[in-house]
């Protein structure tokens, strides 16, 4: 009766759906956070304040804390000082006080927990981007004919990157490849399913009592079923989309978003036929392919009816050239030295180390730094000496100035600010438009290429954003193809206290020291882009 009118749910993460129909239904539903750690809650909602998805506020006498990957942190008397007789697996989990949960976690804006998943099964895709297996299972499991799914992430072969494998338990007459498609429909492009594979058990394996996936056993079932269409290899179009896509069924029809790739794996896509069929596939072109068939259109020659080299403007990157002529050389060398850095310096009071490194160094080369703060370009070129800073160009993310390549879609105050930003940007540092999540990432390799060619060397910051509390994030794995397929010595740049200067929320800036170091040139070969990427950031770690 009326005496029945909330519950308290733990545990496990509340499927928001579930949430919404018994509050439909009129019941509170009170949801906390909590391990046997923390004996055992750490966080609690109040019945009438309930946030839908959220675990609540820290009870009292508990600290949370969110560390710089996301994961949750918790400290209070509640807390267990350690593990019996495993002082490992102590020193693992327990530091400066706080317990490492293993969770991903974010507060919202009222200061309510919300839980994204565990850090141990959170998938990262090759752009450094990350899915949580809960988010992509519970669009699957509202797939009609889905039973119940898992998704683990699956090893690339011949990478160390991963992609997101779906594991489906589906009823008889069930299409596979439909599900995919219609989860697909609902999903951000970097949680699109990639592969999926039908479970020939009763059950997905769980855990006694707790009922959780047990997805180490799932990835090591996924390894061994698929292991022969892994290694299909051929320069047919199905053999070299296999490589991309295994485990999936593919025919003419197919669409490329079925395929489920990311934007880096759709130019190595493209670099991957234009290799095995020795065509020059046209990156505007490639991108408006829907199916199979367009794939296979654009692999042939022009002679056969194909549409290979065949050359479309569409799309085509507005690249500047004009700030490399005389009079931009002229106004630049004129206005960095006299008033931009001079004012830089007021603020930014920068040391510099490990200027050694660049001594006997003749070529262009890629400078990678870490990314803290719009004063990160100004502070990099004052520390470098003369014959190398007015010889430096500065890649910017294109989506950073939207209102300017798109005037459209804004207002004109917005667009005449953006693009005022933008001009005086690609005059006093030399910069240039990097994609970070749109076509041209081909058109982007070749521009550097040819800047590489003409002397430049290329400023780059692989991390794609600056950081909240000055902390190196994962280098995006761009960085590692730009270096190995254009065969340039990449020199890493460490900043540090430049998020105190400008940080990315403040309007001004204050006065604070800050450090630039640069590491010794770093020769990257190979195809493992994700891996390339790694050395770089750990090799700017290192100083």
């Amino acid at each position: 009766g009326f005496k029945f009118w909330a519950m308290v749910v733990g545990a496990a993460p509340l499927d928001p759906e579930l949430e919404a129909f018994w509050g439909r239904l009129g019941f509170v539903v009170v949801q906390g956070y909590g391990l046997t750690e923390t004996a055992p809650i750490v966080t609690l909602n109040h019945p009438f304040e309930a946030a839908r998805g959220a675990v609540g506020k820290p009870i009292a006498g508990v600290e949370v804390k969110i560390a710089d990957d996301g994961e949750i942190l918790v400290r209070g008397d509640n807390v267990t000082r350690g593990y019996f007789n495993a002082p490992e697996e102590t020193r693992a989990a327990f530091s400066d006080g706080w317990f490492h949960t293993g969770d991903i976690g974010e507060f919202d804006d009222k200061g309510q927990l919300h839980i994204r998943g565990r850090k141990k099964e959170m998938i990262v895709t090759p752009e450094g981007l990350n899915v949580f297996p809960e988010d992509v299972e519970r669009v699957l499991n509202a797939v009609p004919g889905v039973v119940e799914s898992a998704v683990v992430g699956a090893t690339v072969p011949g990478s160390s990157t991963e992609r997101v494998q779906a594991v489906l338990r589906i009823a008889p007459g069930t299409d596979v490849d439909a599900v995919v498609r219609t989860a697909n429909a609902q999903l951000q492009d970097h949680q699109k399913v990639r592969a999926a594979a039908v479970w020939p058990g009763d059950a997905l394996p769980r855990t006694e009592g707790t009922r959780k996936l047990k997805r180490r056993e799932l990835r090591n079932w996924i390894a061994g079923a698929q292991a022969p269409a892994q290694q299909a290899k051929g320069r047919d179009l199905p053999s070299v989309l296999a490589r991309f896509a295994p485990g999936r069924t593919i025919e003419p029809a197919t669409t490329i978003d079925e395929l489920g790739l990311s934007s880096l794996e759709r130019v190595e896509l493209m670099m991957a036929l234009e290799e095995a069929f020795q065509v020059t596939i046209d990156e505007a072109r490639f991108a408006s392919a829907k199916t199979v068939a367009d794939l296979d259109a654009l692999t042939q020659p022009l002679e056969t009816g194909g549409a290979a080299a065949v050359v479309s403007h569409a799309d085509v990157i507005d690249f500047p050239s004009w700030n490399r002529t005389w009079l931009a050389r002229t106004l630049r060398r004129a206005s960095l030295p006299t008033w931009i850095l001079p004012v830089g310096r007021i603020f930014a009071r920068v040391t510099v180390t490990g200027l050694e490194h660049l001594e006997g160094v003749t070529g262009p080369v890629i400078f990678a730094a870490n990314h803290q703060s719009h004063f990160d370009t100004p502070a990099i070129m004052d520390s470098l000496p003369s014959r190398w800073r007015y010889r430096v160009t500065t890649a910017m993310a294109k989506e950073f100035f939207k209102a300017h390549f798109y005037p459209e879609q804004f207002g004109r105050r917005a667009w005449f600010t953006n693009s005022l930003n933008y001009y005086l940007a690609s005059l006093f540092f030399n910069a240039f438009p990097l994609p970070q999540r749109e076509a041209g990432t081909r058109q982007t390799l070749r521009y550097i290429g040819e800047m590489l060619s003409g002397g430049w060397s290329i400023l780059i910051f692989p991390e794609g954003h600056r950081t909240e509390h000055g902390e190196i994030d994962r280098f995006l794995p761009g960085v590692g193809m730009i270096a190995s397929r254009l065969d340039v010595p990449v020199v890493p740049v460490r900043l540090e206290g430049l998020d105190k200067v400008l940080h990315h929320s403040w309007r001004f800036p204050a006065v604070a020291p800050a450090r630039v170091a640069f590491g010794a040139p770093m020769s990257l070969k190979g195809n493992d882009y994700a891996d390339l990427a790694r050395q770089i950031e750990e090799a700017v770690k290192q100083l």
